[in-house]
């Protein structure tokens, strides 16, 4: 996570977001949204007196379970591509950056029992917000300071020991600030040594449309999200490769994978985060229809 860099023709570093709430159903989630909020706060305040309060798997199956069902208030849907390519082990996941959807979209898909969880690196600055750091602080998260240098390299430092010894999945974005739209802005070399320094698969991950989640006005009431995960550059190849190279490398492949899945339809998240038999049932279910019709076709031409 480098400096954010003015986009050029912008006075300011990154394009304006607004939330977009479903006003309708907002009128009957509301309770549920509350809920969360002071869930979120019961776990914060027990885990600071108690460490083994909540364990890590549960805070991070509740927060992704709550951001699942928070999806519909902001008119949201996920789609995913290559999930198995996101591997079970310590990695460094390298997405493109529309807006602060991205992270949201990752921690949705995010399953504890067949992924590493993913960490982040994020600006100091949400923790000024007690709202935000009250979610921030149910998983791993490590504060950047944008405007030091120092801290830039501590939290390289704290990431690479979260890959190493927690084998966590951490979530880098190499351009540093978001670009608005499904361009991808350009990598900065220096996000690169945090793989090399860890030795971790990197992990392209390509996310379109996220920025038509706070695009302002909104244009669209209903957003499909799509994420695809690219498949992993293991260091072998990356440590041998120059940081501005694998800049290229990885831009080149996200660019890739938006122009081939952008207009695909994907498998929904709820249908990802299914167990298998669920899974083997409704692929049941939609052939049987699939049978029905095509035979109710033939009683009508008799």
């Amino acid at each position: 996570m480098m400096r954010d860099q003015k986009p050029k023709n912008q006075a300011t570093n990154s394009p304006r977001e607004k939330f977009y709430l479903d006003k309708k159903k907002m009128l009957y989630m509301w309770p549920m949204a509350l809920h969360i909020y002071h869930k979120a706060k019961k776990i914060n305040k027990k885990n600071k007196k108690d460490p083994l309060a909540y364990s890590e798997q549960y805070r991070y199956d509740w927060l992704s379970k709550q951001v699942q069902k928070a999806l519909p208030l902001f008119g949201v849907e996920i789609q995913v591509a290559g999930i198995e390519n996101w591997l079970d082990r310590g990695v460094v996941l390298m997405p493109n950056h529309e807006s602060n959807f991205d992270a949201i979209a990752l921690l949705a898909i995010n399953d504890f029992s067949k992924q590493q969880p993913v960490a982040f690196i994020a600006k100091k600055e949400l923790w000024d917000d007690k709202r935000a750091s009250r979610f921030l602080n149910l998983i791993d998260t490590i504060p950047l300071d944008r405007q030091s240098p120092r801290s830039a390299l501590a939290a390289f430092r704290e990431a690479k020991d979260l890959i190493v010894d927690y084998k966590r999945s951490l979530v880098l974005f190499p351009t540093g600030t978001r670009s608005g739209s499904n361009d991808v802005g350009e990598m900065q070399p220096a996000a690169f040594k945090l793989p090399q320094m860890a030795n971790a698969p990197i992990i392209p991950v390509t996310i379109i449309n996220s920025y038509q989640v706070f695009e302002y006005p909104r244009k669209n009431k209903h957003v499909v999200v799509k994420v695809v995960f690219g498949k992993p550059i293991y260091g072998k190849k990356h440590l041998a490769t120059s940081t501005t190279d694998l800049a290229t490398l990885i831009k080149n492949q996200i660019e890739k994978n938006r122009d081939e899945y952008i207009d695909q339809e994907l498998m929904p998240l709820k249908e990802l985060r299914m167990s298998e038999k669920k899974q083997a049932k409704r692929h049941q279910k939609k052939h049987k229809s699939k049978k029905r019709k095509f035979s109710d076709f033939f009683k009508i031409i008799d």
